[in-house]
């Protein structure tokens, strides 16, 4: 199974990297709109989509000169390469999907650190990265109950080579259940709640904002949360940009490291006050048109921690998706050029100047 996997992978990368090595070789534009610097990126109809719609309804990304421009819905296996091909300017991502990009031959960098999992003080597991969850009247009641069933067990995912890869080898193992246990079913979070409620998977692996529509469902069975799995690290999410915009446009970059962070602190923030909490929901939900209870936890600090990349590309190997000799290393994908922009919570009015 897996050296079947690691095959599409490889295949997957190279046909990928012929994509890429016939990108455009012209100077991707930042372009103005009324006098505003215009960032594209695809349409958020996920759980990522909460840090953009807050700085633009607040006005953090207007304050820095910038306006966001929306390209329509991309697939995710065409994320990346639209960022390399100029479609998009800044995209975001788990590590292990860089590195596989990279190794590759991606020429594409994470310049801070978005979501990350709670620390411990905050309990609301609302909060967390990704729930484990079964169906209350099925026969998995608890992770042990996964090595008593009776063949494989259908588990979703909202895609390959991801975080949940990355976390479910990690869950796994502790819990000793064969990976031959386990056998992938592909869709998105909201359809997962489905699936379960008709028995098609028997594991659902669902980001916020669709708590809710597994809480509303009344079947939901939480086998375990992200925190316990791997700490902080478990949840560690990055924006990136293309090496040639960020040589080309750094002021652009930073201005929107520091909006898009501003706008992630006051979303932490607001977790405690139930009108602020219920006014970012809203606005959320109406974006991505389903209810939305709680949002995901941002880095107050974005400033990216080397030892955490490094354990998402050693994962990636572990699970296959990167081939055990890859040389892709943590330098390769991220860039330690803009840290002071990540990390300016006590200057809440920083501007960035040209």
């Amino acid at each position: 199974m897996k050296n079947k996997r690691l095959v599409s992978i490889v295949v997957s990368v190279i046909l990928t990297a012929s994509i890429f090595s016939g990108c455009g070789g012209g100077k991707q534009a930042s372009e103005k709109n009324g006098g505003l610097q215009v960032l594209k990126t695809w349409s958020r109809k996920d759980c990522t989509a909460a840090p953009i719609i807050v700085a633009d309804k607040l006005g953090y990304f207007k304050e820095q000169g910038l306006k966001i421009q929306y390209t329509g819905d991309t697939q995710p296996a065409q994320r990346l390469p639209s960022i390399l091909n100029g479609n998009n300017d800044f995209g975001d991502a788990h590590p292990n999907n860089l590195a596989i990009a990279a190794e590759g031959g991606a020429k594409v960098k994470g310049v801070a650190r978005s979501i990350v999992e709670p620390p411990d003080s905050v309990t609301d597991t609302h909060l967390q990265h990704m729930w484990w969850i079964s169906n209350k009247n099925g026969p998995i009641k608890t992770l042990a109950d996964i090595n008593k069933y009776p063949g494989k067990v259908k588990v979703g995912t909202n895609s390959r080579n991801s975080c949940v890869d990355f976390l479910s080898d990690i869950l796994f193992s502790k819990n000793k259940i064969s990976m031959s246990k386990i056998e992938w079913i592909q869709m998105p979070d909201i359809e997962q709640v489905l699936s379960l409620k008709k028995g098609l998977i028997q594991i659902a692996v669902v980001h916020p904002p669709y708590y809710k529509s597994i809480e509303d469902s009344g079947i939901g069975n939480i086998l375990t949360t992200s925190r316990p799995i791997a700490g902080e690290n478990g949840g560690t999410y990055l924006y990136y940009f293309s090496d040639k915009f960020i040589k080309q446009h750094p002021d652009e970059v930073a201005k929107f490291i520091v909006a898009v962070k501003k706008a992630e602190r006051y979303i932490n923030k607001s977790v405690p006050d139930e009108k602020e909490r219920a006014k970012v929901n809203k606005w959320v939900s109406d974006s991505i048109g389903v209810p939305v209870s709680a949002n995901h936890y941002y880095a107050d600090d974005g400033v990216i921690k080397d030892k955490d990349i490094q354990q998402w590309i050693d994962g990636s190997k572990t699970s296959g998706a990167l081939p055990k000799d890859a040389k892709v290393k943590v330098s390769d994908i991220v860039t330690h050029e803009f840290d002071k922009y990540g990390n300016l919570g006590s200057q809440p009015n920083y501007i960035v100047k040209e």
